[in-house]
């Protein structure tokens, strides 16, 4: 029996010679992709897979900056718990980092010793100095003092922290922001108040969460 080849099927053909097999395609014929065609569908590729990549990005980086937020937050609550329990005075010392060759701020935690402050002398990693994520411009505002300029210092000369929980259970009233050096945008403000609790406030508004 002959066949024709319709598509994806075959009918029988009764009008052909004996021995002889004959595919007929039926319907418009088929072309493949143009260049142009090609070149489009990889633009549309390559630029829809740069616009996943920035988010992602981009999205890494928020959880980076709320994370740290978070621990200085809870490192300062720690601080001042610290110094009620001790009944000596700690503090958070907050500097450009000299070493960094970006914007980059250390956080030193310090101790008042007869001598005056220094590192606290404890086996714990919680107080070990924290080295804050490069690219952020910090700024530290303390309430009733002027503006605050955050600069590298020298260990060496025992310098006095800026933010004090003192033994009493309170502590230095202020704010720590972290902004976009390149556009001035407010990213993140950590405040807090005399009896040191802690609110964090992306773009400056207070977390629900908190």
């Amino acid at each position: 029996m002959l066949t024709s080849v319709i598509g994806m099927r075959q009918t029988p053909r009764t009008d052909l010679p004996t021995g002889h097999l004959v595919v007929e395609l039926m319907g418009a014929p088929r072309r493949g992709f143009s260049l142009v065609e090609l070149l489009v569908a990889v633009f549309v590729i390559v630029l829809l897979t740069g616009v996943v990549s920035l988010s992602v990005g981009r999205g890494g980086a928020d959880l980076v900056l709320e994370s740290e937020v978070r621990h200085v937050a809870g490192l300062l609550s720690f601080a001042s718990a610290e110094a009620g329990l001790s009944a000596i005075d700690h503090g958070l010392l907050l500097s450009e980092d000299a070493s960094s060759e970006g914007t980059r701020y250390r956080a030193t935690w310090l101790r008042r010793f007869d001598q005056g402050w220094a590192a606290p002398r404890t086996s714990t990693e919680l107080f070990r100095p924290l080295s804050l994520a490069e690219g952020y411009e910090l700024r530290l505002n303390l309430e009733g003092q002027p503006e605050i300029d955050l600069v590298s210092v020298d260990p060496e000369l025992n310098p006095a922290p800026q933010v004090v929980a003192w033994a009493g259970g309170e502590m230095t009233p202020g704010s720590l922001e972290w902004n976009d050096p390149r556009t001035g945008d407010l990213l993140y403000r950590l405040e807090w108040d005399l009896l040191g609790r802690m609110t964090v406030m992306p773009k400056g508004v207070a977390d629900e969460a908190d």
